[in-house]
């Protein structure tokens, strides 16, 4: 199923397989893979995405044939694949692994004893009203040793955590076998909502957090309050009402 094409650099995987989907010249099944990039970026613009060359997992992925009802959740169902690879990766390694260590917050990054490990952006390109297609990206640090000092207290690697390295290509054909599963496992977007909502169910234990808008106003003294059908936020506000927010990024406090 799977086109992999691997680069030493590029700018970003994202921008490449976007514009060849966009102009038809990518098809299902086209990854891209990148050792180095040098404009990363996260669901935002302004948001980008540090990697040591050679050091971690950064991909996009070509999908044009997606279920309608799964295709705008696609971003849910990458970060699943994302967590539940992860997962696999330190259970083989560790021990009495416990699950839990790896957490899905919302929407999509996964957490590594609550340090970011991985990031997931997704992007459906329309023509009109007809679907072309998504491209999923993900970014997973896995041999990255240090992080500049403004993240380094929120950002951790797999091998921060083994104290080993871990082989680049074996851990995204494990990840691409994973999310190959996925797709195929939700039949309905309820099933996909199901376990979406019991993998955020920890944030409930979180006493307050903060949202960032796409515009950069803040909302704070946040409680989890559950998702929407559609993934959407709900969250209790510091006067007890609720909100909800379908873009903003979350800031654990």
């Amino acid at each position: 199923m799977w086109n992999i094409q691997t680069y030493a650099e590029l700018p970003s995987t994202q921008t490449l397989a976007r514009d060849l989907l966009a102009e038809d010249q990518a098809r299902h099944g086209d990854v891209f893979i990148a050792l180095h990039q040098t404009g990363g970026r996260g669901r935002y613009e302004d948001r980008t995405w540090h990697d040591e060359p050679g050091s971690n997992l950064l991909m996009s992925i070509v999908l044009t044939d997606v279920p309608p009802h799964l295709q705008d959740k696609m971003q849910f169902i990458a970060a699943l694949s994302a967590l539940a690879t992860i997962r696999t990766l330190l259970a083989r390694e560790i021990r009495d692994f416990k699950p839990e260590r790896v957490q899905l917050k919302w929407t999509n990054d996964i957490l590594v004893d609550g340090k970011k490990v991985s990031g997931v952006l997704s992007e459906a390109i329309w023509s009109g009203t007809a679907f072309k297609g998504v491209v999923l990206g993900i970014g997973v640090n896995i041999n990255q040793e240090y992080f500049s000092d403004d993240i380094s207290d929120k950002a951790i690697a797999l091998k921060n955590v083994l104290k080993y390295s871990i082989h680049l290509e074996r851990t995204y054909n494990l990840l691409l076998g994973t999310l190959q599963y996925t797709l195929s496992h939700y039949s309905s977007s309820a099933m996909l909502m199901d376990d979406l909502r019991t993998e955020l169910e920890w944030m409930r234990s979180v006493k307050q957090f903060s949202l960032t808008n796409p515009d950069g106003t803040k909302a704070e003294g946040l409680r989890y309050d559950g998702i929407s059908n559609d993934g959407a936020l709900r969250v209790l506000n510091a006067d007890g009402a609720i909100q909800i927010y379908q873009n903003a990024t979350l800031d654990l406090l």
